[in-house]
């Protein structure tokens, strides 16, 4: 396939944007096509237990809850990481993984069409296609699972790993230099091995000894005065939220566009799922006072009414 097929938009992200490559009107059958191959990506394949992202019943929150009891952690960022999938490796992997335990085969010429339909160059997936991320995922099954051995054979205290798409997250007890550079060179020399690297830029050390919180995919882990350890999303969001729904509430109800409330509804769930309606705490007096003066006792209430 070729970028002048599809619709191409960009994101905004830290350093830079994010290119999204997804469907336009003329591409119903590809659509189609990846739908299905979605589902039988889903039916199929056993992902990789390390891998938290694009897989059901796993989310950010779980991802940091894995880590959330441990003292010292490494992040990791897989540089370029769908630009820079080997198609040819791809496609053995796929080839494998679709036909493991099924007696109906798969071909490995429809695998390397399935891999092709994903791409707009000799290498990479597009991120914003269905199967993209199933494809990602499968790709590194096998660096999940040899990387975690070699992290095992260093005798570290409770050492974890999971990977939420390029984003790799190794925590332990106990941080001393010798690990971090021993971790650090397992990583690299088994990305190498699929042909990818780190974004040194984008790596990061946290020692609870010397800091009380890590943030770890966009969740925050914090310690407590007890030695406790609680989830929180961060202040921004809570604002976010704060801010759309007291201006959602100013308005006449046939102004509120339903898009607006839906967005506003799944902000708060999330919140919700991760600090429970004590993340209301956050606000100032003030800021609670604006939420009485509309007639509510409590931002939930509000929001709810919606």
């Amino acid at each position: 396939m070729k970028e002048k097929d599809f619709k191409v938009f960009y994101i905004p992200k830290k350093n830079g944007y994010r290119k999204i490559i997804t469907y336009n009107d003329e591409n119903r059958k590809l659509r189609e096509f990846h739908q299905r191959v979605g589902d039988i990506l889903y039916k199929r394949i056993l992902p990789s237990k390390f891998a938290k992202a694009y897989i059901k019943k796993r989310s950010i929150i779980k991802n940091a809850k894995t880590h959330m009891y441990n003292d010292s952690f490494l992040l990791f960022d897989i540089k370029d990481f769908f630009q820079s999938i080997n198609h040819n490796w791809l496609i053995e992997k796929l080839y494998y993984e679709i036909n493991l335990n099924h007696k109906k085969k798969i071909s490995k010429i429809t695998c390397a069409k399935i891999v092709d339909s994903c791409s707009v160059s000799n290498r990479g997936l597009a991120v914003g296609l269905i199967p993209s991320p199933f494809l990602a995922n499968i790709y590194l099954k096998d660096f999940d699972n040899i990387l975690y051995g070699n992290l095992k054979k260093l005798g570290i205290k409770r050492i974890i790993y999971t990977r939420y798409a390029d984003d790799l997250v190794i925590s332990y007890n106990g941080i001393e230099p010798k690990n971090i550079d021993d971790i650090k060179k397992i990583v690299c020399e088994n990305l190498k091995k699929f042909g990818l690297k780190l974004n040194d830029k984008k790596t990061r050390i946290i020692d609870f000894k010397q800091s009380n919180h890590v943030k770890i995919t966009g969740i925050n882990i914090t310690k407590t005065e007890d030695d406790g350890r609680k989830l929180s999303v961060g202040r921004k969001r809570k604002d976010d939220l704060y801010v759309l729904a007291v201006e959602l509430a100013k308005r006449k109800p046939d102004e509120r566009k339903n898009n607006e409330i839906l967005t506003l509804k799944g902000l708060q769930s999330f919140i919700l799922s991760v600090e429970g309606v004590k993340y209301e705490e956050c606000y100032s007096k003030n800021m609670i006072s604006v939420i009485n003066g509309l007639g509510y006792n409590a931002l939930k209430d509000l929001i709810d009414s919606l």
